[in-house]
């Protein structure tokens, strides 16, 4: 269930650091200030630069009691390579965590895409954050963006509804790197959850790099 749910996730993923908001007219005021405020979170966010060689790693994984081991090759191009797992399903699972990973290391230009939509700030939590709607979006996203960090993202995929929490945040130079999330996958019809994750991630910086060095995932 695992595997098949974050197999779901990548492609949101990819949406995810992707979008960027562009004025709106029915309220312009809310239009601009939701602009504003994903562009600071967006461009605070740390990525790797044009000049990031890739790496090759030995990758231990327990799950579910038992330990896997093989290597993970993730390359200048940002493509991902999992090796010397015999478990295909174990191996799905890492490729595409590491894939979400690399995802939200790469470095695209805020204006570069999704220049065409239009988002609205709807109002804020009752923690301050800003709730901004993405306007005639398929998907039905919207999102939380507080202090400079994108707080939390959804999204709709067909019979799946996603909710990613932003529970932690390591800063470094070059912007923030998210140390602990969760997500939570919901019929969207019904609106049962069908799976909570919580994650948390160690990155450490080697070489002029910051990268995944550790992630756990416990899910209920």
């Amino acid at each position: 269930m695992l595997a098949q749910l974050w197999s779901r996730l990548l492609p949101w993923g990819l949406s995810f650091i992707l979008a960027t908001f562009t004025l709106g007219f029915a309220h312009p005021t809310y239009a601009i200030s939701a602009r504003d405020a994903f562009r600071t979170a967006y461009e605070n966010r740390y990525t790797w630069d044009e000049q990031f060689p890739g790496y090759t790693a030995e990758l231990s994984v327990n799950y579910d009691g038992e330990l896997y081991q093989g290597m993970v090759r993730v390359k200048p191009d940002l493509s991902v390579e999992v090796i010397d797992i015999e478990n295909p399903d174990i191996r799905m699972l890492l490729e595409n965590q590491l894939k979400m990973e690399v995802i939200h290391r790469r470095r695209v230009p805020f204006d570069k895409m999704h220049a065409d939509n239009s988002f609205l700030l709807v109002g804020t939590d009752d923690a301050g954050a800003s709730i901004i709607k993405e306007v005639g979006d398929e998907m039905d996203s919207y999102y939380k963006v507080k202090d400079g960090t994108i707080a939390q993202v959804n999204r709709r995929f067909d019979d799946i509804a996603v909710t990613v929490d932003t529970m932690d945040t390591n800063k470094t130079p070059d912007g923030y790197l998210t140390s602990h999330f969760q997500a939570t996958f919901r019929d969207a019809v019904t609106g049962e959850i069908l799976e909570q994750d919580d994650v948390r991630d160690l990155h450490e910086k080697i070489d002029n790099y910051y990268v995944l060095t550790n992630r756990t995932i416990q899910t209920f």
